[in-house]
């Protein structure tokens, strides 16, 4: 039935007049859960030029949601290889080189990602629709499109038409399954020209892009709930280091979040792979910190993974660059 009942607003109103609405998942940053917050049945958009760091902080992020409340997370990548991925979250989840893991901690880290994450196989191009139907059959809570740009898109149709009609599915999905789903973009070339003038201090560097500047136009911050800026100067001789994450936009601000004050990004230093810090925050470090505490730091043998005996080593043996 199309119209909704008389009563449809009654829980919310109760809610919003004993002050119980519900707020959204925070990540333990006094910062950055100002600012972002995760919510269920929302359909935000990360842009971010290429090479800034985009997918990694986005996993960073997923992590600290799921150490925090148990969230699960199905992933496509597909300029990226899902067993890197895999490396860096265990090394961002256990704060150590995976070499210098004994067995155990291996079964054990290895255990709690597949616990967490899957990975769609980037083998094979996409449209929407097909990783849509795929995200119907996973059990995850949240779901990365990294990038749009890398999906199969239907060429017979222009381009502005096309955004919308993708946005408004991937938004229908969203409000019927309560899945929340995050779309990676990259910006128009012009703003990769978009550098500091030589007075500033920053003077020849690229500036943080702003929503408008996406691939697409305004179409996509038109559709968002949130919408995620992520930059880094990646040449700067001491910045190269530090993500800068710009929220500018916050559809809900009632369950938590608002945007960023302008030119006051968030900055989130590397910390060496072993998971970002945010000022003297540093969520996954506190999760660490709580199971060293508590004695759970030894292999995990309810999951599967963990029960297969020893990981392939192999195919870890990747560059330990940058992963940016």
């Amino acid at each position: 039935m199309a119209i909704l009942k008389h009563t449809h607003p009654d829980k919310y109103l109760r809610q919003y007049l004993d002050g119980q609405i519900p707020m959204g998942l925070d990540i333990g940053s006094s910062l950055l859960d100002q600012h972002l917050r995760f919510k269920r049945g929302q359909m935000n958009f990360v842009l971010g030029l290429d090479n800034v760091g985009k997918t990694y902080v986005m996993l960073w992020y997923f992590l600290c949601l799921s150490v925090r409340h148990n969230l699960k997370w199905c992933i496509w990548s597909g300029e990226n290889k899902p067993y890197i991925q895999f490396r860096q979250l265990m090394q961002m989840l256990s704060g150590m080189d995976i070499k210098e893991l004994s067995d155990d901690e291996l079964k054990h880290y290895k255990g709690l990602i597949n616990n967490w994450f899957e990975f769609i196989d980037v083998s094979k191009m996409y449209n929407h629709k097909q990783l849509l139907d795929i995200f119907k059959k996973s059990d995850a809570d949240g779901f990365l499109i990294d990038p749009l740009t890398g999906l199969n898109h239907d060429r017979r149709i222009n381009g502005f038409d096309r955004n919308y009609i993708i946005s408004n599915e991937i938004r229908e999905y969203c409000n019927q399954t309560r899945k929340t789903v995050y779309i990676a973009l990259h910006p128009v070339t012009e703003a990769a020209r978009n550098k500091y003038p030589k007075e500033h201090e920053l003077a020849g560097h690229v500036q943080i892009p702003h929503r408008s500047m996406a691939e697409g136009g305004q179409a996509f911050a038109n559709r968002a709930d949130d919408f995620i800026v992520i930059h880094r100067y990646v040449q700067h001789e001491y910045h190269r280091y530090t993500t800068l994450i710009e929220v500018s936009k916050v559809k809900d601000t009632e369950t938590g979040g608002s945007p960023t004050i302008m030119d006051y990004p968030i900055r989130l230093d590397f910390n060496y792979g072993k998971g970002f810090k945010i000022g003297l925050d540093e969520p996954i470090k506190d999760w660490r910190d709580s199971q060293q505490v508590n004695n759970t730091m030894k292999p995990n043998n309810n999951f599967e993974s963990a029960k297969a005996g020893l990981i392939d080593n192999s195919i870890f043996d990747t560059p330990d660059d940058l992963p940016f």
